[in-house]
């Protein structure tokens, strides 16, 4: 194996959705596969880029948002290692990305593309399967997260949002659980559907009532919460 190829088997070589996979049809995906990093800000894809990738996250965080014709912005959710991305334009017969990715702050990932992706998983149903899956979930987060949005208190959104990044992108620390992005209160605005002003209101009962507290630039969500 030579070093570029160890390279891409490193890249590759704990991402669960290829651990059923053979050597044979993991070596192709090596074969295909590109590293990139990007820093903070910076864009993976945009909404309707024509691309011809998929897209894993081997470290760092993502934000996916769309983007109106008006130009205002909503996250749709935050995505970190180990997740795919980008797999919905493999499914589209223009192409097209449907929705941006932005770099939270410094990240690696692997690219594959979509032709040689597209032979194995027809050679492959479990990878076909676990594809889908991963479709699956991300949909049915988003509309976990609309359904909040349309039946609670801001403060109720806020508290749902922080479990569920908690739970998804938390790590554990003497206080409660850690949220590994450093969410601003824009953004948190922007995942629960209401003003800025309300959140920072919310943000507050919360930290007053000890479901919350801030340390540095992260969020922690006390034990109470679980």
């Amino acid at each position: 194996m030579n070093q570029l190829d160890k390279k891409r088997y490193l890249c590759l070589h704990d991402i669960p959705l290829f651990s059923g996979l053979s050597m044979e049809f993991f070596r192709q995906i090596c074969l295909a596969t590109d590293k990139q990093h990007l820093t903070k800000g910076q864009s993976l894809f945009r909404q309707g880029e024509v691309s011809n990738r998929i897209y894993i996250i081997k470290e760092g965080y993502f934000k996916l948002l769309r983007i109106t014709p008006d130009g205002d912005e909503t996250i749709l959710q935050f995505v970190g290692p180990g997740e795919i991305i980008g797999e919905t334009a493999l499914f589209r017969a223009d192409k097209a990305q449907l929705a941006t990715a932005i770099s939270v702050g410094e990240a690696k990932v692997c690219s594959i593309d979509h032709n040689t992706f597209e032979k194995i998983i027809k050679n492959q149903p479990n990878l076909a399967w676990e594809l889908i899956r991963n479709l699956g979930d991300r949909l049915y987060g988003v509309w976990e997260q609309l359904s909040e949005t349309n039946s609670q208190t801001t403060q109720e959104k806020v508290l749902s949002l922080m479990i569920r990044m908690a739970n998804e992108h938390g790590e554990s620390c003497h206080e409660g659980v850690r949220i590994t992005i450093p969410l601003t209160q824009q953004e948190i605005a922007s995942l629960v559907g209401a003003s800025r002003v309300m959140v920072v209101q919310a943000i507050k009962e919360l930290t007053m009532q000890n479901y919350l507290c801030r340390e540095n630039r992260y969020y922690i969500l006390k034990n109470k919460c679980f």
